[in-house]
């Protein structure tokens, strides 16, 4: 699937600042092959496994859609944008190390350097279909979230959900899967309401990180999937508005 879309042994790719990371990955906007249905088909496919590298993208067209173009801004206590997360300073990612990372089934979505980097990559890739199994991993999903306990904690469900095995993969790729539901406001948190329909500043929905149990020390949980609880279940409004297609 790699070779399919000229992909490249150690490509790097460079980064001057925050306005060009934003610059680039705006230069996006526009482009028809990165639809919503394209990119939700995708992530569907992803979800099921038919293609892996597709559990990334929801989160990275959720940048490209509602981020908007602002100057860097930074507040204690986070040494990067308040309001995207992205650092001031020269940055090189080996984008062919990257793609393969993403072509395994990890999702990386704290930053709109790799938001770019996908999307990119993602204007060379064939369209895909999700099949009649992928959407029915992605309905087995949401039915085990909304039967949650009431005090369920994001870690007991990711190991809820590994003994379900609904859902291929080692931890890390699932619980990107739950990130990205997280940051388009379908798996609810109890700080802040998000949405795919608008962009909420990265600081704000990492400040309540510091009144979060489990991601205090050497945690790797982050928000906003760490800041969920059983007893929020699913939001079946925004389920609906993004995935009735595939339910």
């Amino acid at each position: 699937m790699l070779f399919d879309c000229d992909w490249k042994t150690n490509e790097i790719v460079s980064f001057s600042n925050h306005d060009d990371v934003l610059d680039k990955l705006l230069s996006l906007k526009e482009e028809p092959a990165l639809s919503k249905k394209r990119c939700l088909d995708s992530f569907v496919a992803g979800v099921g496994g038919s293609y892996l590298r597709g559990r990334s993208v929801l989160a990275a067209w959720h940048y490209l859609n509602t981020l908007p173009l602002h100057n860097y801004e930074e507040k204690q206590p986070f040494a990067c944008c308040w309001i995207c997360g992205s650092h001031d300073k020269p940055k090189n990612i080996n984008n062919s190390e990257f793609q393969y990372c993403l072509y395994l089934g990890n999702s990386y979505s704290s930053d709109p350097m790799y938001a770019y980097l996908n999307l990119q990559h993602l204007l060379a890739s064939p369209p895909v279909t999700p099949t009649e199994e992928d959407c029915s991993v992605l309905r087995k999903l949401f039915e085990l979230i909304c039967t949650a306990p009431e005090n369920e904690t994001p870690g007991k469900f990711e190991k809820r959900l590994t003994e379900a095995k609904i859902i291929g993969g080692d931890r890390y790729t699932k619980r990107g899967v739950l990130v990205s539901l997280a940051k388009v406001g379908v798996i609810p948190n109890r700080f802040i309401e998000l949405s795919d329909k608008s962009w909420t500043p990265y600081g704000d929905i990492a400040l309540p990180s510091r009144e979060l149990k489990n991601m205090q020390g050497r945690s790797d949980m982050e928000m906003p999937w760490a800041g969920w609880t059983g007893s929020l279940k699913l939001c079946e409004e925004r389920a609906r508005e993004l995935f009735s297609d595939y339910m």
